[in-house]
């Protein structure tokens, strides 16, 4: 073993500080991590960072279920802490906030075993676990959590987080059917608004009301920033002209998002206080078992001989009773829906003074999540819907893309070409980009058996989150041959040499 070498300092020089050597070996170290990254190509980069993701769950998890057996054996005696968030303070030096946090996830995987394990084997993340954590701390519905804990877990692998999270909701506002009236009726009766200064800058914000109202004004204000975003596009082609590609824009998204809440308060201001509402469309999609219910439990639904109600779509017995039938089939409760075509959750309630006033368009889908209504507004779906598809997606489809379905495309998930169907099973969402990207790349999409659409590479592989497994697919849909890999390589190969040849020309 070589002897350690000797480093003799010259005793006119003053030496370092033992915290200024400590640093600056620190800063050689992040350095030296730094420069290993720059040396990684692409693909190894992207390699390294899913590894870092899932030795970070790992880590995680393992430190989540120390907290719960340390808070089991009142470790937090120890050095004369009063309680676990004192203990965690002082050893882990958290702030009272990330003390809370971490003993709810820590609560949460002590009483769920499958939500630990799923963390700790990386198929989800702490932003999934925390809102698991969430709800088991809700006492109101931490009964029924057990009955569902393990379709939930799937659904945070299979589902990206907002829609997982919409799913979470759904089973709150199910199993707490008091305490979802509490917070809708709270958030309703202390509704608020405030616009202020902060020296010269405005300060404004806005907390309370409906699903329906709600999602009112979102629309609202997108189509502000949209026609800031046009007014941008119009001056540089007015600048730039066929170069206006190669140009930015004048403002950026967050500044084209204040000159928005300017123009809306202008444009309310310049139509006066007399002036009537405009007209807006509100899209609220609604399962047919969640509708059916609503009506029979407002004595709306029609009847039969015997005088029980019945389920207007089905003509079979309507009940109240969603939750225990869940229980029998917690896969099902993914296909619950409640929400407007934007993700924002609505109570059946507020869905059905909806309905009554007339100025929402309602869209109730059966069990595969097909429309079998289109409300007043529209007439029954009778096959191929652009309107239809983007009503049922909130946003983009193509992975990590959070464009609102209102500025996207629909496109056929099997191409017409490859004998796919123009209806709305076969429609797709996407941003143009991510359109233009599907016919340049080769990207397909497929739906698996949970009832998710996937994005496939050109080479057969798939496009998952990290640590997600590969779904199961139907013997009618499984990822593609060999053989129709490489059709689909020439395929892609064709369409962007005629894409680059229309650019020269």
């Amino acid at each position: 073993m070589p002897r350690p070498s000797v480093v003799v300092h010259n005793s006119r020089q003053p030496r370092p500080l033992a915290s200024e050597q400590t640093f600056d070996i620190l800063e050689l170290m992040f350095e030296a991590v730094v420069s290993h990254l720059v040396d990684l190509t692409d693909e190894e980069l992207h390699e390294r960072l899913g590894q870092l993701e899932l030795q970070q769950r790992e880590t995680q998890a393992e430190l989540a279920a120390a907290i719960a057996v340390a808070d089991s054996r009142a470790l937090y005696q120890r050095d004369a802490h009063r309680s676990m968030k004192g203990y965690l303070k002082a050893t882990c030096n958290w702030s009272a906030h990330e003390v809370a946090r971490w003993r709810s996830w820590a609560a949460a995987v002590n009483a769920h075993a499958e939500v630990g394990d799923a963390w700790r084997r990386g198929r989800i993340g702490s932003a999934q676990v925390n809102k698991l954590a969430q709800t088991h701390g809700n006492r109101r519905v931490r009964d029924h959590l057990p009955a569902f804990v393990s379709q939930l877990v799937a659904n945070a692998e299979e589902l990206c987080f907002e829609d997982f999270a919409v799913t979470v909701d759904h089973f709150v506002q199910l199993a707490d059917v008091d305490g979802a009236h509490d917070e809708r009726d709270d958030a309703i009766e202390h509704r608020r608004a405030r616009v202020d200064k902060n020296g010269a800058a405005l300060d404004m914000s806005v907390f309370g009301g409906d699903g329906v109202t709600t999602d009112e004004v979102i629309g609202i204000y997108e189509a502000f920033c949209a026609a800031e975003l046009d007014r941008d596009l119009a001056t540089r082609a007015a600048l730039h002209g066929s170069d206006a590609g190669n140009h930015g824009l004048a403002r950026t998204a967050a500044q084209r998002s204040h000159d928005a809440i300017v123009a809306v308060f202008r444009a309310a201001a310049a139509a006066g206080h007399g002036a009537a509402a405009a007209q807006t469309v509100v899209n609220i999609v609604v399962d047919s078992k969640t509708f059916a219910r609503m009506l029979a439990a407002a004595g709306l639904a029609p009847t039969s001989i015997d005088g029980v109600s019945v389920d207007p779509f089905t003509g079979l017995p309507a009940s109240n009773t969603l939750l225990k039938d869940l229980m029998v089939d917690p896969a099902a409760l993914q296909s619950i829906k409640c929400e407007t075509d934007r993700g924002v959750p609505v109570h059946p309630r507020d869905v059905l003074r909806a309905a009554l006033a007339g100025h929402v368009r309602r869209v109730v889908l059966d069990s595969n999540g097909h429309v079998v209504d289109f409300g007043r507004k529209k007439r029954l779906f009778e096959g191929p819907s652009r309107e239809a598809a983007k009503l049922l997606v909130a946003r983009c489809q193509h992975p990590g893309c959070g464009l609102p379905s209102a500025w996207s495309d629909v496109d056929h998930n099997k191409e017409w070409v490859d004998q796919g169907e123009t209806n709305q099973a076969n429609a797709g969402v996407l941003c143009a980009r991510h359109n233009r990207a599907k016919h340049h790349l080769g990207l397909a999409r497929r739906r698996a058996a949970n009832g998710a659409d996937y994005t496939f590479r050109a080479d057969g592989t798939i496009i998952l989150p990290v640590g997600a497994r590969i779904p199961q697919f139907d013997d009618d849909d499984v990822p593609d041959s060999p053989e129709e890999i490489r059709r689909m390589e020439h395929i892609a190969r064709e369409r962007l040499r005629a894409y680059i040849a229309d650019s020269v020309a």
